[in-house]
């Protein structure tokens, strides 16, 4: 994003007025400035009256002091983004979770606390992970070990007894033809196995490629995690800092999955685009009408490959160094956990 030139005297009145009323939440007069800065209450004055004819300040009513703008939070944001973080905030989690819904249950639960804010924490297939191929191995009675892996490491299996016996070397050309077929098409609704796939295979006995395409199928919707979201109670007790309308939209994407699964999807394509911790603020994320809100999402990985999102939403007024600390800190800490297997 392109500021105006502001000087280092404007910079710094200008991030300290974006302190100021993160922290207290009233709008920010000279006089609170002029303790703050080394300059006069006439000075600041001027400043302020120049950051906001540039569009960084405004106020909301006359003779009021001063509250951010969009462009005035992103400024902040940035600011932050670029600074040296000092010594990294440490998110530390449980242990002892049973299986990977409990742990990413278990991570936003922790953020939330944490920031006190509204904690999303996404999985790999509920983002659209893909299917990576399927493998057999015969077993006694005309039966196969099937297993299925997805692009994001996950694995399952099943037993298919087929409707006819068939041969090993069928077999091979049946599943390396399938596998050239499924290499990372995605797991849901999109998935048609059914017509591309049954032509795909259509050399092969009928009967045998359905009873393979359904467990193929079951097994990627077994695969599947989900979005888990912790934190609701938090953000309702603070309305005063959220407008009713951005409100009732937050409610309304929590409601809508494929909403949600949307803002998700979109936050962990930019986080891996940009290499870390992506914030949006306010009329950015106006595609989802969130513009009394600010979302701040990184991804998390196994084996350096991006496997879902971690994200806290909460008003455009959030302690913006807590909240990125702490969703790259999760991040980080989801990366090593999946890595050792938790």
């Amino acid at each position: 994003m392109k500021y105006p030139e502001i000087s280092d005297r404007q910079r710094e009145i200008l991030l300290k007025t974006l302190e100021l009323y993160i922290s207290t939440g009233l709008p920010v007069g000279s006089h609170s400035l002029a303790d703050e800065v080394d300059a006069s209450s006439s000075t600041v004055r001027s400043e302020l009256a120049y950051l906001e004819s540039e569009g960084l300040l405004t106020h909301p009513h006359t003779s009021a002091g001063r509250v951010p703008t969009d462009a005035g939070y992103r400024y902040y944001v940035d600011a932050l983004m670029s600074a040296d973080p000092g010594e990294a905030v440490s998110f530390v989690t449980r242990q002892g979770f049973g299986n990977l819904d409990e742990l990413l249950n278990g991570v936003s639960e922790d953020m939330s606390e944490v920031t006190r804010l509204l904690a999303v924490v996404a999985g790999p297939s509920a983002l659209g992970d893909s299917l990576s191929r399927a493998d057999y191995v015969a077993l006694p009675g005309g039966a196969l070990l099937l297993v299925v892996s997805m692009g994001s490491g996950a694995s399952s299996s099943t037993t298919v007894v087929l409707p006819r016996p068939v041969e090993e070397g069928e077999l091979r050309e049946m599943f390396s033809a399938l596998n050239s077929w499924i290499g990372g098409r995605p797991v849901g609704g999109d998935l048609e196995l059914a017509k591309a796939a049954r032509k795909a295979l259509s050399d092969h006995n009928p009967l045998v490629v359905e009873a393979v395409l359904q467990a193929v199928e079951g097994l990627g919707r077994v695969t599947e995690r989900g979005v888990f979201v912790r934190g609701a109670s938090t953000l309702l007790a603070r309305l005063d800092e959220m407008d009713p309308a951005s409100l009732a939209t937050v409610v309304e994407i929590f409601e809508r999955r494929r909403w949600l699964l949307g803002l998700m999807g979109d936050a962990l394509r930019r986080s891996v685009s940009s290499s870390g911790v992506v914030v949006s603020i306010g009329a950015e994320n106006a595609v989802y009408n969130l513009v009394g809100t600010s979302l701040v999402a990184a991804a998390y990985g196994q084996h350096e490959k991006p496997y879902g999102v971690v994200s806290l939403i909460g008003p455009k007024r959030m302690d913006y160094d807590s909240a990125i600390a702490t969703v790259r800190s999760a991040a980080e800490t989801l990366t090593l956990r999946l890595s050792d297997g938790f």
